[in-house]
């Protein structure tokens, strides 16, 4: 289970941010009002405000090298934990330490052989999270269906749940963090992780949500497809896209003079973007060749949809190739970029 993103929330913003960033060298990857991300080693880690201060367990990954010049870096700001020998360098398979940071949270830093090639005296990724429930079996019951996992309960209390990749540290509510007598409360975080499938985790009682995305087959390992094009009507691009085709709108932004509108095909794995700038844009004229073509097996979808448009203004056109005319029907959307609705089931 390679964590990939973990959004947490925090309370002292600004602290936390100058301690992420300036102590801990993490690369500063967004700041905006209320929220900043860092990068650690592969992954992301976002920080959102909140008017309540949260408590987690984190546990960061590296090396022996990065290990040691941030143990004496903790030591100098006094944020290192001790055990109960009064130990502040521990080992558990490796170099092990335990610091809090400006919120207080419990994090820990583990060396560990990098599982995949890295830059070397740096963050590796972060590797555990923790996550306080009521009924530890049960919370591993849950998420058997979206992660693989290889440990067993080690008892009523506390288990490991994932891989060698990385894991959720599923707790009881109560229990102490080690190394300290601080109980473990729930506090919300949302994990874009590596898992058997596409899918979303979303608890109904605790607050926490896992989104799991399923690798690429091949040898280009990604996880997230965009196109982006360039407009100068974004609004009647939606209202094609949107209210027409009857896409799923992911979301939109509008900052550095940049506006700009994202929406499914069909969820956020594959997914187009409309962008547009403050000033005119001179645009591509697209080819007769150009073509966006959705395969719907389900006639009645498929008329519907093909209806939907007609009514909007929207009618059919000539294809270039006549093979899209056997079976489908050809509409060109606000910019003159050519939709095919083929009543087909595809390749």
């Amino acid at each position: 289970m390679k964590i990939l993103q973990l959004k947490v929330q925090c309370f002292h913003l600004e602290e936390m941010k100058e301690f992420y960033h300036g102590i801990l060298e993490m690369k500063l990857v967004m700041d905006r009002e209320n929220a900043f991300a860092v990068q650690a080693g592969s992954t992301k880690l976002v920080f959102e405000k909140n008017i309540n201060l949260p408590f987690y367990h984190i546990c960061f990954r590296t090396n022996d090298e990065h290990f040691d010049y941030m143990f004496e870096k903790l030591g100098h700001v006094s944020a290192l934990l001790a055990n109960e020998k009064g130990e502040y360098r521990m080992n558990w398979e490796g170099q092990q330490a335990y610091f809090t940071d400006p919120d207080g949270n419990i994090i820990e830093m583990l060396v560990r052989s990098p599982l995949h090639v890295g830059e070397k005296g740096s963050w590796q990724d972060v590797g555990e999270v923790g996550m306080p429930v009521s009924i530890v079996g049960d919370m591993q019951n849950e998420l058997k269906p979206y992660i693989h996992d290889q440990f067993e309960k080690e008892s009523e209390t506390f288990a490991f749940f994932g891989d060698r990749e990385g894991v959720v540290v599923i707790v009881k509510e109560g229990r102490p963090w080690f190394p300290t007598d601080r109980q473990a409360v729930i506090s919300s975080w949302k994990m874009v992780v590596e898992g058997k499938k596409n899918g979303t985790f979303k608890h109904p009682d605790f607050p926490y949500e896992i989104e799991t995305r399923k690798k690429w087959e091949g040898s280009m390992q990604a996880m997230q497809f965009r196109m982006a094009r360039p407009t100068n009507q974004l609004k009647k691009l939606q209202h094609f896209y949107i209210d027409g085709l009857g896409l799923k709108k992911l979301g939109d932004f509008n900052h550095g003079g940049y506006e700009g509108l994202m929406i499914g095909l069909p969820d956020k794995t594959y997914h187009l973007e409309f962008i547009q700038t403050e000033e005119k844009m001179k645009l591509p004229e697209p080819t007769k060749e150009h073509l966006l073509v959705f395969y719907m097996p389900d006639q009645h979808e498929w008329r519907t949809a093909v209806a939907r448009l007609n009514d909007m203004g929207y009618t059919e056109v000539l294809p270039e190739n006549l093979y899209w005319g056997r079976g489908g029907i050809t509409i060109e959307d606000p910019d003159g970029w050519r939709v095919v609705l083929m009543n087909s089931p595809g390749i």
